[in-house]
């Protein structure tokens, strides 16, 4: 990553999370179906309302299964038994990467963000791992984030341990700009997805991307420029009718 930037460049302070691939996710994982997904997809958009707390609210799976299955996407496992999670009342504030959410609710400092950013990038170490192993963060901590950042609000006597490989995806992911090398890889789409925003932030590229390889199939799922606005994804609109990427709000004018 370029290094001292960060205070000389316009910041990033607005994202749109790309719900789809979230969705694809939980489909994979065999929490829901396509059609589900699709349904709450359609509801997004005409709510505003994030993903996960469009699924819970509409019954198809519970605050706790997505609690878990996000983050376990950190290396956090919740136990069944005592993790609880409900759909908040009031709307949420803005989406923002993990990393951020946990400097807004001062659980750690930008000075500590940066650093854990950096081993990560160097590493190739999970973020969650990281803010967990060396900053001191817990993990109920770190899934109570996660938790706030989808929509949703998780029990204090909710529990944590290390997550196994059993919810390991499938397929893996890169950020770069592209027709360039690869900036980070994982195999955790939320770890994609929070390091791209924090380096559209930091250093502001004209254009990144994250590709998402299966097997020998490589595939561009998600494009933003540097403003943090979305590109179109060439399959997102004849899948869903509408590019869920690009979306920026519910159209209250009834049309």
């Amino acid at each position: 990553m370029r290094q001292g930037r960060r205070a000389d460049i316009p910041q990033v302070t607005s994202f749109t999370f790309p719900s789809r691939l979230l969705g694809e996710l939980l489909v994979e994982r065999g929490l829901i179906v396509p059609a589900d997904l699709e349904g709450a997809l359609a509801e997004q958009r005409e709510t505003g309302r994030r993903l996960g707390e469009v699924l819970v609210s509409r019954g198809t799976l519970t605050g706790a299964q997505l609690t878990r299955a996000l983050a376990e996407q950190y290396g956090i496992d919740l136990s069944t038994e005592t993790a609880s999670a409900s759909e908040t009342s009031a709307s949420p504030a803005p989406w923002q990467p993990i990393g951020r959410l946990l400097v807004t609710r001062r659980v750690i400092s930008q000075e500590v963000l940066d650093e854990a950013l950096a081993t990560q990038r160097l590493s190739g170490r999970r973020l969650g791992d990281v803010l967990v192993s060396e900053h001191g963060v817990s993990m109920l901590q770190l899934a109570g984030a996660l938790s706030e950042q989808h929509g949703l609000a998780v029990g204090a006597d909710a529990a944590a341990r290390p997550a196994t490989s059993r919810f390991a995806d499938e397929s893996s992911y890169e950020v770069k700009e592209p027709g360039q090398a690869a900036l980070f890889a994982t195999d955790s789409f939320l770890e994609a997805t929070d390091f791209a925003f924090e380096f559209l932030a930091a250093e502001s590229p004209p254009v990144l991307e994250i590709i998402r390889q299966r097997g020998t199939e490589r595939e561009s799922v998600w494009q933003c420029d540097q403003r943090g606005e979305p590109l179109a994804v060439d399959n997102s609109i004849a899948t869903y009718g509408f590019d869920p990427n690009a979306w920026t709000g519910p159209n209250f004018s009834g049309h």
